[in-house]
């Protein structure tokens, strides 16, 4: 997943098998105009969990076999994990697109969430006519006070050196 000025682009991974084998890949890219809400959730998947549960008991069988325990293990956890989801969804012109991602990714889910929706905000801030027009009427504002500003600064220089003209030719006729 990944966002840059002008488009959202996803490009995950279909996996089978509890999501422990690749099988394809699905690829989308949304323009940011496109989109109109995005969100995360995490949900839980009871029966995978259980069944995790009852597949981790391979602890018990150690003893007689352990590479069938440890086999049993490694797959107990996997559909365990598979059980925690965390779903990353955004809606495109009103039409919901959703990604499941493994529970170890939530952090970074969360964070991508941020990032995209900074730069929605940022790109509507940017096509929103009237925050441009505030923008813009207070460079000008800025702009004019400068101006303002350097006048008045050539201005009291002009009155400075005035008087030292006119003390000047009060001084000439006298040494005349």
């Amino acid at each position: 997943m990944d966002i840059d000025e002008s488009f959202l682009r996803i490009d995950m991974p279909n996996t089978v098998l509890f999501g422990m084998l690749p099988a394809g890949k699905s690829k989308d890219s949304t323009p940011l105009s496109g989109v109109t809400n995005v969100y995360t959730s995490n949900s839980y998947k009871i029966g995978a969990i259980i069944l995790g549960a009852f597949v981790l008991l391979g602890l018990s069988m150690i003893g007689s076999s352990i590479v069938g325990a440890l086999i049993l293990i490694l797959i107990g956890v996997a559909i365990f994990g598979s059980g925690i989801k965390t779903t990353f969804s955004y809606e495109r012109s009103g039409i919901a697109k959703s990604i499941d991602v493994p529970f170890f990714e939530a952090n970074h889910v969360r964070e991508f969430e941020e990032k995209v929706l900074a730069r929605i905000q940022g790109f509507q801030d940017d096509r929103n006519v009237r925050m441009q027009t505030q923008k813009s009427m207070a460079q000008s504002r800025e702009n004019a006070q400068a101006i303002v500003d350097a006048v008045k600064g050539q201005a009291g220089r002009a009155k400075s050196t005035e008087p030292a003209s006119s003390w000047l030719n009060g001084l000439l006729p006298k040494l005349w």
